[in-house]
């Protein structure tokens, strides 16, 4: 009975050793509405946060992309802006003839269409690195892995150990 006991003793022990060794990712929003990322507190690049989800490939990669499709959805949006504000200097510059009128207004509809098209990336992409972070999080804490583990479980009506794999 006692080495039964020591066994899950020491089970116990290792699986909360093996959910530390992960450490929990959190995110803020800066100034300019980018995500922040820090790491038990500590700022990271987002190059990094990829190296720390390493253990779990599904979600590196799903952050991966989502990170890629945000930085993708701000370019957009900081080039649809500069046309614009390239539009209106272009208009202002010079007489108000009917050609600077038309490129004006043509410069101007390309920035509003490339502005539509980045919000919703960007919203996109911020919504799934979120998704992404909750899911490493989770597994991460929980201990839960691409390897196979052999948990104690206990509950109000049975105990017992669960291997998963």
């Amino acid at each position: 009975m006692k080495s039964i006991s020591v066994f899950l003793l020491l089970l116990f022990v290792n699986n909360n050793i093996q959910a530390q060794n992960n450490p929990r990712i959190s995110y803020r929003e800066n100034l300019f509405g980018n995500h922040v990322y820090l790491a038990d507190g500590e700022k990271v690049k987002a190059s990094e946060i990829e190296k720390i989800m390493g253990a779990f490939p599904e979600d590196a990669e799903a952050f991966s992309k989502a990170n890629q499709k945000m930085a993708v959805g701000e370019t957009l949006r900081l080039g649809g802006w500069i046309l614009a504000a390239g539009s209106l200097v272009y208009l202002f510059s010079g007489d108000f003839t009917q050609q600077r009128v038309l490129i004006s207004g043509g410069m101007m509809l390309g920035a509003a269409t490339i502005t539509t098209i980045a919000f919703p990336m960007k919203r996109n992409g911020k919504r799934e690195t979120s998704d992404a972070i909750e899911i490493y999080n989770y597994k991460a804490v929980r201990g839960i892995g691409d390897r196979p583990s052999l948990q104690f479980k206990l509950s109000p009506l049975a105990a017992g150990l669960t291997l998963n794999f």
